[in-house]
């Protein structure tokens, strides 16, 4: 999802000089699935990323929360057992981007203008992405541990 992703990133990504920025991304998906993996990703402005599910019966499915990103601990998150996420389900996706002066790991002094530059892996562009490694459901995948 997000950043050359199969779900846009709203607004677009674009992180004016000394803002902090907001953004969303979500995905309805169309078939009952086996979540195993997630994986948050953004580069050295991102402060905060939260992602988690609603279902169709509207209860939520929390998947991460980090309060206090940083760039240099990512990594793949895998669940102690394969999570269900229903048909219909909507993954959302919320980061928050700081580009001010206050940010210390800001590669730019001063802060410069920011975008996702088509994807760019340069770690001073930014990205918003969040992937996932999932199978199609099969009844019964909710007890395979993944240990």
């Amino acid at each position: 999802m997000g950043t050359q992703g199969i779900s846009e990133v709203n607004p677009p990504l674009v992180i004016p000089p000394n803002e902090i920025k907001s953004f969303k991304s979500e995905l309805t998906i169309q078939e009952d699935i086996s979540l195993l993996t997630i994986n948050p990703h953004m580069h050295l402005l991102g402060k905060y990323f939260e992602a988690y599910v609603i279902k169709p019966s509207q209860d939520t499915i929390p998947l991460i929360k980090i309060k206090d990103w940083n760039f240099r601990w990512q990594y793949f998150y895998t669940f102690e057992r394969m999570l269900h996420i229903p048909k219909g389900s909507t993954f959302k996706i919320e980061a928050t981007y700081d580009n001010t002066i206050n940010n210390m790991d800001n590669p730019n002094s001063p802060p410069e203008f920011v975008t996702g530059r088509d994807g760019s892996m340069k770690t001073t562009d930014e990205m918003l992405q969040f992937i996932v490694t999932y199978l199609p459901y099969q009844q019964g995948d909710e007890f395979i541990s993944l240990d």
